[in-house]
């Protein structure tokens, strides 16, 4: 709105002589116009206030105590409150469901994908990464989809993000543990050309970085076959509980600073409703300092899920 009125605003100050001449009057007229009604809103405020203040502002010693009660009752059940509001917006407002795409296939789930992608990245960007993702998906025998989903989950398919506590950067977020081991063209890899990366936009460095990491994580973990997204995510960052069953515990540990950077994988489980279908849901309530693979896969299910959906309407 705001870019459409300056754009107006050029055009009318384009034309030729006359005619702007005309416009700046009429501009000049609409401001002054402007400021005289803010100036009579202001004073009437300002009456207002004044009149107001005692009554609106000014309570009783016994009022302030209640009042002060009854936010410190509130506060002590905000956790199960907040519980409840999210329960009743995932269940009623915003509900997710396993596996629930239709017959959207994965060429089709491929694409919103990368259609969300053009929404971080230029187009250049975008063609560079949707390029490499494909190449490395059969280096690393994974799907772009596959790919895409753990991205998604770490930074929201941008590849220049950042963690507020900087910890972690980049498409599949990098950290100093994760780079130890990295060699770019021969030289050891520091966090600090990470973050310079995602602050130039350097695409083809973050992209050559990720797939030495990729190709890294999938000889390590035998080269097994990542076409699963959670196989693939486990390959990053927990290869070792590759195929190991869902309710194996990969973080574990409120202190534990593996647990504390992966805590919003941690609450999530699943229910069935009339229809039989499995919601999928988190609740503060459900988090146990323990995260399982099985909370992970929802995690990311419920990601997509929530994508696919903002592009079914």
């Amino acid at each position: 709105m705001g870019k459409a009125f300056f754009d107006f605003l050029q055009h009318l100050l384009s034309q030729d002589a006359w005619f702007r001449w005309i416009v700046c009057i009429v501009l000049v007229y609409l401001i002054w116009q402007i400021l005289r009604i803010l100036r009579l809103v202001l004073r009437h405020l300002v009456r207002w206030f004044r009149k107001t203040w005692r009554f609106t502002f000014v309570w009783g010693r016994r009022n302030l105590l209640v009042i002060a009660a009854l936010g410190t009752l509130l506060w002590a059940f905000s956790n199960p409150l907040l519980d409840l509001l999210q329960s009743i917006e995932q269940r009623y407002f915003s509900p997710v469901f396993l596996n629930d795409y239709g017959n959207w296939n994965e060429a089709h789930l491929t694409a919103i994908f990368e259609e969300e992608l053009g929404k971080q990245v230029d187009p250049y960007q975008k063609m560079v990464v949707m390029r490499r993702t494909r190449e490395m998906a059969e280096k690393i025998q994974s799907t772009p989809l596959a790919i895409y989903e753990a991205a998604y989950l770490e930074c929201g398919l941008n590849p220049f993000r950042v963690r507020t506590d900087r910890v972690a950067a980049g498409w599949i977020q990098f950290t100093r543990a994760g780079l130890a081991s990295l060699r770019y063209h021969g030289k050891p890899v520091s966090m600090n050309e990470v973050f310079r990366a995602c602050e130039t936009r350097d695409i083809e460095f973050m992209m050559d970085l990720t797939e030495l990491y990729l190709v890294r994580k999938y000889e390590q973990s035998g080269r097994k076959p990542l076409h699963n997204t959670i196989d693939l995510y486990l390959a990053l960052f927990a290869p070792a509980h590759i195929g190991a069953p869902s309710d194996k515990v990969v973080y574990a540990g409120l202190d534990n600073p593996s647990y504390f950077k992966n805590a919003g994988l941690d609450g999530w489980f699943v229910v069935r409703n009339a229809g039989d279908r499995q919601q999928i849901v988190r609740e503060r309530g459900a988090r146990d300092g323990k995260i399982t693979i099985w909370e992970i896969y929802l995690a990311i299910e419920a990601k997509k899920g929530r994508l696919v959906r903002s592009y079914a309407r």
